[in-house]
């Protein structure tokens, strides 16, 4: 795997406070994760037929349900700007 993980990058977009042994930990579940990945890559699924769903896992109605209040949605918004997240520019 030719990739390295940077954990205190992926800490600072997700939000995350982590001690030296946190990361340390995340980085090795990660790699581990990514080489397990690696090996799904290898398989040959040439002759493998689709999985098709029954009906115990149909889709559930679509029956509207209460959203949240707009202090509610905001609650953990680094920033807002006329009721809108504000986010940095990215371009």
């Amino acid at each position: 795997m030719s990739e390295s993980i940077d954990i205190d990058k992926l800490a600072k977009l997700s939000r995350l406070t982590l001690s030296e042994r946190e990361a340390a930990q995340a980085k090795e579940r990660l790699q581990e994760l990514l080489k397990l990945m690696e090996n799904l890559k290898e398989l040959d699924l040439k002759n493998v037929e689709p999985m098709v769903a029954d009906e115990a896992s149909a889709l559930r109605e679509d029956i509207p349900l209460q959203g949240f209040s707009h202090k509610q949605a905001f609650m953990n918004a680094p920033q807002e700007e006329n009721h809108h997240f504000a986010i940095p520019k990215v371009i």
